[in-house]
């Protein structure tokens, strides 16, 4: 690639990159004492690219993954590298992913009028494994987070939920992503759920609901058959607000 094609694609990265600030400046904040500090200045972030670029050719890598700006995105997601000042002064890149939407992502503990909890199979490739988990989903934009609760129930157990309280919030992973979501408990109808019958998401990997009452829920908590984060945060917010029944 010629010299003037990569500072082409370096610019179209960050008008890119300087679209999202304008748009979502709290992506971008530099807090007083910040460990890592987000470099603005075009010479700090060429040097950061050409930094990069010089790693990558030594790796036999193309010299792209140096770049400095939106690096990614498709309609979930997109990877962002930022050129930054680390505490010891020195200059170098934080790679992050952030949602590709502004909306509010959710995720719901579905609780029956019966006090049992329904918990969903589904297969998720980032790790390649099944998991017993909740419904929970990205955001669309401008969603708050009880728009997305409500439409990931009505996806993913084909039923409505009757009232939503909202536990809290949480962050997927700090060391990654700024990504996370609104938490909640939704109490449903336990016949309308039984009469949705076995529809399931099974383009999205969902092939299993399983309805649990709340000394199982605890039992495969403890035996590690329930591993994912947002069931375990919705689970642990719902204990310690004495929101759950018999607790």
């Amino acid at each position: 690639m010629s010299a003037e094609d990569s500072r082409s694609r370096r610019d179209a990265r960050l008008a890119a990159y300087e679209k999202l600030q304008a748009a979502r400046p709290h992506l971008f904040a530099n807090p007083p004492e910040a460990a890592f500090e987000i470099l603005f200045d075009r010479a700090d972030q060429d040097f950061v690219s050409e930094q990069g670029a010089a790693w990558a050719r030594a790796n036999g890598l193309p010299e792209e993954y140096g770049d400095i700006g939106v690096v990614y995105q498709d309609a979930y997601t997109m990877m962002v590298r930022d050129a930054v000042r680390f505490r010891t002064g020195d200059r170098g890149a934080y790679f992050r992913v952030c949602p590709a939407a502004d909306g509010v992502a959710a995720a719901v503990l579905p609780v029956l009028d019966d006090g049992r909890v329904v918990l969903l199979r589904h297969f998720r490739h980032a790790d390649r494994r099944w998991h017993w988990e909740i419904p929970r989903g990205f955001a669309e934009a401008n969603a708050d987070g009880e728009e997305t609760a409500r439409r990931e129930v009505a996806e993913e157990l084909s039923c409505a939920v009757r009232d939503l309280v909202r536990l809290g919030a949480m962050v997927s992973d700090s060391g990654m992503t700024p990504g996370g979501g609104d938490v909640y408990l939704g109490l449903i109808d336990r016949r309308e759920f039984e009469a949705a019958g076995d529809a399931q998401g099974r383009e999205e990997g969902i092939d299993a609901k399983k309805v649990i009452g709340m000394d199982g829920l605890r039992s495969m908590i403890a035996a590690g058959e329930v591993d994912d984060s947002f069931t375990l945060t919705a689970y642990a917010l719902a204990v310690a607000q004495g929101r759950l029944p018999g607790r």
